[in-house]
C-alpha cells in the first residue's frame, strides 16, 4: 500500500553557530564531493542512489553562482561571524502520484517563483532513495547580489532622529538606532507563506492531472476538521505500526463522512444565503452542473480563483507544446471549462444584479460596474449585514479603490505601479525572449503562431527562461486589459460626455487619480468646474483631517485609526497622498514642519518599497512621485486639450446652440429688411383699385 499525497516541508537554518558547514551541507544533499577552502579539505558522502541536484540562480547573480562548491566557498568567506547563517534550507515530501519529471517541473516553478525570483541562489538536490519517499533538499542563500553581482546587505542601520532631524541618545549616552532589514526572508510569517504557496502549486498540479487528493499546510485544528492526523509512514522502523494507525483513521474517517457531507452542504446553503434566495430552479439547477464541470462550487470567492487557475494551467500548456508535446486534449479541457467559466460569470452577474436591486434599491446601476457590485455582494455575505447611508457610500468608494489591485492579483502576485512600469517591464521581457529564441534563429513572430516544437533545439535551462517570459508578457498583457477597463470605467462615469480613446493611458491615469481625490462617490464632473479649480482647488479635508492625515504619513498612527474612510484611501495610494500633502501646504494651521515630517517618513517607506519591488519584479524601475500643488495638478491634469477630448460632446452641442442661435439672429436681423422690400414691390409694380 502506497501513501496519497502528503504536506511535509521544514524549515531549518545552516549556521556557524551550530558548527555546520555550507559547503559540507552541499555535498551531504547532492551528492557531489566539495572542497571546503577553509578547512583545506574535501567532503564526499557516498550514496547508493545518486541524487538529481540542480542549481537555480536570480538575475543579479554572478556566472560563479552556478558552481556548487565556488557557491558555499564565497558564502563562507563573506559570513566569517561565529554565528553567522549561511544559508536556509527546507526538505520537502513529493507527490507520489507524478512522475519523476512532473515532480522535478513542479519543484522547479515554485522555487524559481517564491526563492529565486526574489534574490535567492536555490541548491537543488531532489533524493529517491525509496520509490515511497521522494523528497528534496533546497538550501537557499541569505544575502542578496547587488545590480552589479557583488554581494548586498541583508540589513541596515538606521538612527532614530528627533522632530528636528537630530540624533537622539538613550539615558546611557549611546546613540539611538534600529535595524532595518532589506529583505524580508526572515520576517515572522514568512515560512508560513511558503508552507502555503506550496499547498497551492500541488493543489493545481493534481486538479490538472483530475487527481481527488489535495494537500493543505495547516494542521486538522487550524482547519477546524474534527479529526485525527494520519503519521507519514515513511521508511523507518515503525512503517508498520504506523500503517496500522493509519488504518484506524481511515475507518473512523469512513464512519463521519456521512456527518462532515451534511456539515459542508449547511455551510455552502449559508454561504450563499443572501445570492440563494434570489436563485429561480433552473440557475440553482445550472449552478449544480456547472459546479461539477468546473470541479469547484460555484459562488462569487470561487470562481476568481479558478479563473487564476486556468490562466496558469494554460501558460503552462503553450510551453509544453512549444516544445514538442502533444496537448491537445489537455487544451480541449482547458476551452471547455473556460466555457464553463463565462456560463458561470454571466449567471452570477445576473443573480448579483438581482441581489442588488433587492437589497439595496438605492444603488444607480449606472454609477457602479458590475465588479463593484459583486465586490458589494461579497462583503454583505462576509458581515452578514446590509449596508444602508454613509456607510454604503463609503463601502462602495473603498471597493472601487481596492478593485484594481484585486483583479491584477487574480494573475499575479506583482504589485501595481503604473501604465509606464507596465510598458517598460513589458519591452524588457520581450528583448530577453528576443535574444534568446534568436540563438535558434527565431522570433517572436514564431513563437506566436504557437509553432509545435519550436522550442525543442533549445537547452532546458533556456527553455525554462523562455517559459518564464512567455509567463510574464501574457500576465502584463492582462494586467494592461485590467487597468485599461477600470480606468474607463471611472473616467466614463466621471466624464459621460468624453472620448476617452483619444487619451493616452498617461493622461488617463493622471484623470483616475484626480477623479478618486475629488469625486470618492465618482459622480460626473462640470466642466465649469473644473476649470475654476485650476485656480481654486476644492478644499477636501478640514484642518483636524489634516492634521490626522499627517501623523498617520509621520508613522504616529495607523491609517486603519483615520475615522474618515475616504481620508484611508488617499493616504494608501502614492499619487493620491502627494495631493493631500500640497493641500496641507494651503492650511494655514499646519507648520511647514510638519510637512516636511511627513515627506521625510514617505520618502523612507518608498526607498523601502522599491528595493522589496526591485527583488520582486524584473526590471523595476521606481515611480517617482513629486510633491505637487493641487492647482498644479489640475491644471497639467485638466489641459485645454484634454478637457475638448473629456467634454467633446458637451462643445459639439454648444457649437450646434451657437450655430442655431446665429442663424436666427441672422432671420431675426433680415425680417425687417424682407418685410420693406416685399412693401416696395407691392407699392413699385402692384394694381390698386
Amino acid at each position: 500500500m502506497t501513501d496519497m499525497a502528503i504536506f511535509h516541508m521544514s524549515f531549518s537554518n545552516i549556521s556557524a553557530g551550530k558548527m555546520r558547514s555550507a559547503v559540507a551541507s552541499a555535498a551531504y544533499r547532492s551528492g557531489e564531493k566539495l572542497f571546503d577552502e577553509k578547512e583545506g579539505r574535501s567532503y564526499f558522502y557516498a550514496r547508493s542512489v545518486m541524487p538529481e541536484s540542480f542549481i537555480l540562480v536570480p538575475k543579479n547573480a554572478p556566472e560563479w553562482a552556478n558552481d556548487r562548491a565556488k557557491l558555499w566557498n564565497e558564502v563562507e568567506k563573506k559570513d566569517r561571524r561565529s554565528n553567522s547563517r549561511y544559508a536556509k534550507e527546507f526538505n520537502v515530501a513529493l507527490p507520489i502520484e507524478l512522475s519523476n519529471e512532473e515532480q522535478k517541473e513542479l519543484l522547479t516553478k515554485y522555487v524559481q517563483e517564491n526563492f529565486v525570483d526574489q534574490g535567492m541562489v536555490a541548491d537543488i538536490a531532489i533524493h529517491r532513495d525509496h520509490p515511497d519517499n521522494p523528497h528534496a533538499h533546497v538550501m537557499l542563500t541569505n544575502r542578496p547580489f547587488n545590480p552589479d553581482g557583488s554581494w548586498g546587505q541583508k540589513s541596515k542601520t538606521e538612527y532614530i532622529l528627533d522632530s528636528h532631524g537630530n540624533k537622539t541618545k538613550t539615558a546611557a549616552g549611546n546613540v539611538k538606532n534600529r535595524k532595518i532589514w532589506l529583505v524580508d526572508w526572515d520576517k515572522r510569517g514568512k515560512i508560513n507563506q511558503w508552507r502555503h504557496n506550496w499547498a497551492i502549486s500541488v493543489n493545481m498540479v493534481l486538479e490538472a492531472k483530475k487527481l481527488p487528493d489535495r494537500i493543505s499546510e495547516k494542521s486538522y485544528l487550524e482547519q477546524g476538521i474534527n479529526e485525527v492526523p494520519t503519521k507519514h509512514i515513511g521508511i523507518n522502523s515503525k512503517r508498520h505500526e504506523r500503517a496500522n494507525f493509519n488504518q484506524q483513521v481511515k475507518e473512523n474517517k469512513k464512519l463521519n463522512a456521512q456527518y462532515n457531507n451534511v456539515k459542508e452542504k449547511l455551510g455552502r446553503k449559508r454561504h450563499l444565503d443572501m445570492l440563494s434566495k434570489h436563485f429561480s430552479f433552473n440557475e440553482k439547477k445550472l449552478v449544480k452542473e456547472l459546479s461539477h464541470e468546473l470541479k469547484t462550487f460555484v459562488n462569487l470567492e470561487t470562481i476568481d480563483d479558478k479563473r487564476r487557475m486556468l490562466f496558469n494551467w494554460k501558460n503552462s500548456l503553450l510551453i509544453k507544446h512549444a516544445v514538442g508535446e502533444d496537448i491537445t486534449k489537455q487544451l480541449l479541457m482547458v476551452s471547455q471549462e473556460e466555457n464553463s467559466l463565462e456560463k458561470a460569470d454571466q449567471l452570477l452577474n445576473t443573480v448579483t444584479d438581482r441581489t442588488v436591486k433587492k437589497l439595496y434599491p438605492e444603488i444607480d446601476f449606472e454609477a457602479t460596474t458590475m465588479a463593484e457590485r459583486r465586490e458589494l455582494i461579497k462583503e454583505t455575505n462576509s458581515e452578514e449585514t446590509v449596508f444602508k447611508g454613509a456607510e454604503l457610500a463609503e463601502r462602495l468608494a473603498a471597493i472601487r479603490e481596492d478593485l484594481l489591485t484585486q483583479q491584477i492579483l487574480l494573475f499575479t502576485k506583482r504589485p501595481y505601479v503604473s501604465w509606464k512600469f507596465l510598458l517598460n517591464s513589458e519591452e524588457n521581457e520581450k528583448n530577453v525572449l528576443e535574444q534568446v529564441l534568436e540563438t535558434q534563429g527565431n522570433t517572436l513572430e514564431d513563437l506566436r503562431h504557437a509553432k509545435r516544437g519550436i522550442l525543442e533545439e533549445y537547452t532546458p535551462k533556456q527553455q525554462q527562461l523562455i517559459a518564464r517570459k512567455i509567463k510574464e508578457i501574457r500576465t502584463i498583457t492582462q494586467i494592461k486589459q485590467v487597468v485599461k477597463t477600470q480606468y474607463q470605467a471611472i473616467l466614463q462615469r466621471a466624464f459621460p460626455q468624453g472620448e476617452l480613446d483619444r487619451l493616452s493611458i498617461t493622461k488617463q491615469e493622471q484623470a483616475y487619480t484626480a477623479v478618486m481625490y475629488y469625486s470618492p462617490g465618482v459622480k460626473p464632473f462640470n466642466q465649469q468646474d473644473l476649470k475654476r479649480w485650476q485656480t481654486e482647488p476644492p478644499v477636501m479635508f478640514n484642518s483636524t483631517e489634516h492634521q490626522q492625515g499627517l501623523a498617520c504619513l509621520s508613522g504616529k498612527i495607523a491609517v486603519d485609526q483615520l475615522k474618515n474612510k475616504h481620508l484611508q484611501l488617499v493616504l494608501r495610494h502614492d499619487g493620491t497622498r502627494q495631493l493631500f500633502l500640497g493641500e496641507c501646504q494651503t492650511d494655514k494651521t499646519i507648520e511647514k514642519s510638519q510637512i516636511a515630517q511627513a515627506q521625510q517618513k514617505m520618502n523612507e517607506q518608498r526607498e523601502k518599497a522599491d528595493q522589496y519591488r526591485g527583488q520582486q519584479l524584473n526590471n523595476y524601475q521606481p515611480t517617482n512621485y513629486k510633491p505637487l500643488k493641487p492647482e498644479q495638478f489640475l491644471a497639467a491634469t485638466f489641459s485645454n486639450a484634454i478637457m475638448r477630448v473629456l467634454y467633446v460632446r458637451n462643445e459639439e452641442i454648444e457649437k450646434r446652440k451657437q450655430q442655431k442661435g446665429l442663424k436666427e439672429t441672422e432671420w431675426e436681423m433680415t425680417k425687417k429688411q424682407r418685410q420693406h422690400q416685399i412693401k416696395n414691390r407691392h407699392e413699385g409694380g402692384g394694381l390698386h383699385m
